[in-house]
């Protein structure tokens, strides 16, 4: 059951930030659903992003992976918790 949602919820999240990769390589003209994809992106993307352009060399920037990173990150957050919550049966 907890499990299920936060399944969901993370399956969603990661739905958004794939959106938020097709966008930022279309570059679409900004209208009210591509400002909503941003807004709820770019709290989790923003600071990965920092930590990147700060680690990576110049020659890897030219495309944004912050969006990729937290995709794995979210991942391995969902199978994290999944596993925890899979031994406590819950």
């Amino acid at each position: 059951m907890i499990s299920g949602l936060i399944g969901i919820v993370l399956g969603l999240y990661t739905l958004v930030l794939i959106a938020y990769i097709v966008i930022n390589l279309i570059k679409p003209t900004a209208n009210k659903w591509t400002e909503l994809i941003r807004a709820l992106a770019e709290p989790v993307v923003a600071p990965i992003r920092k930590i990147l352009v700060a680690k990576l060399p110049r020659k890897y920037q030219v495309f944004d992976w912050a969006p990729v990173v937290a995709i794995i990150a979210i991942a391995v957050i969902g199978w994290v918790i999944g596993s925890i919550l899979g031994i406590l049966h819950l």
